[in-house]
């Protein structure tokens, strides 16, 4: 029995075309941020006047002060005082503090006050009354009282100092007629010892940097060669090819071999196509050591048709030419680089 083969015709039209390739300019706006300090400023501008090209100028240059100047600071101070009257402690701590740390620098002042009351104790002490009296008619301490009470504090009697008060004379010996002097009496006494206070104050306050931190914005205006590719229709159709599943394989393999990148090297007639590559997310190296017609200022164009742009935007591809390399952000489609 012989086999038999399933043959399905394709029907395949090619127009031939002539291509020709055509460069076009266009303007494009860049806009950069930096960031530099006061005392570097000077350097940055220059690095960045630096930044400028044959095709890419400095458009405009926006200098503002940066928010990173500023900084929200706390201080925190303890200390043991006599009083929490709020002058007092004002007085004590002062109402501003200058802040100056070398980086940064401001004054703050009093945004909170805690204030905590310490209790010290007592002590005890002996308190002492001496009452005089006179005309007591003889010195008995009967006639003493042994405690008095004085600002509901008792206190007692301790000694009796007697002296005459008045005087007479008997079988010619004067003795005292009447007598005072002075009563002595003592107590314990416990005297709490005055309070002081555990007084915290916060200062705060928005600081600024000593070293002043610039935002700047820098627009450049990219004069953007574009390549643009021309297409002439001779109107030659080649005759009608019947394909057989080989051959479709074949030109499936073909078609998915499509180059999506384009390098150009920069020349004194304009940029001149070197090197078709296809970059995929498995593959963003492009070499171009090998190739011909290399720039002699080694300036070179990189243009990356839509589809392919638009599956590897924001991914990094690299250019390669020898031990140079160079990394690529994908924002654009087209850029212009030195290597």
């Amino acid at each position: 029995m012989k086999k038999k083969y399933l043959i399905i015709p394709i029907i395949l039209i090619i127009i031939t075309c002539n291509v020709k390739c055509f460069a076009s300019t266009n303007n494009e706006i860049i806009t950069k941020e930096f960031q530099t300090t006061q005392n570097a400023e000077k350097e940055f501008l220059n690095e960045i006047y630096n930044t400028e090209t044959e095709n890419m100028k400095i458009k405009n240059l926006d200098k503002e002060i940066s928010e990173d100047n500023y900084r929200v600071k706390e201080i925190i101070e303890t200390k043991e005082l006599a009083s929490q009257d709020r002058d007092y402690i004002t007085q004590q701590f002062g109402e501003k503090q200058s802040y100056n740390d070398g980086e940064y620098q401001g004054e703050l002042t009093i945004s909170d006050i805690k204030i905590e009351t310490i209790n010290n104790g007592s002590y005890q002490e002996i308190d002492e009354k001496v009452l005089d009296f006179t005309n007591y008619s003889d010195n008995d301490l009967i006639n003493i009282e042994k405690e008095i009470t004085l600002d509901n504090t008792i206190y007692y009697l301790i000694n009796v100092n007697w002296e005459a008060d008045s005087t007479e004379t008997i079988d010619g010996e004067t003795i005292p007629k009447t007598y005072k002097g002075t009563k002595i009496y003592q107590t314990v006494r416990t005297i709490a010892n005055p309070n002081t206070y555990k007084v915290t104050v916060t200062y705060s306050g928005t600081i600024e940097k000593i070293n002043t931190i610039y935002d700047y914005t820098v627009t450049y205006e990219n004069k953007v060669e574009e390549l643009q590719e021309e297409k002439e229709d001779n109107n030659i159709i080649v005759p009608v090819l019947i394909i057989s599943g080989l051959g479709l394989a074949i030109l499936l393999i073909g078609l998915f071999n499509i180059k999506n990148t384009y390098v150009y090297s920069k020349t004194s007639k304009g940029f001149k196509l070197i090197k078709r590559e296809k970059i995929n997310d498995k593959n963003v190296l492009i070499d171009i050591s090998n190739c011909k017609n290399k720039s002699k200022e080694n300036i070179y164009a990189i243009k990356i048709n839509k589809m392919a742009f638009n599956k590897l935007k924001g991914r990094t591809i690299s250019i390669i030419l020898g031990t140079k390399k160079k990394d690529i952000i994908l924002w654009n489609n087209y850029y212009e680089i030195k290597l």
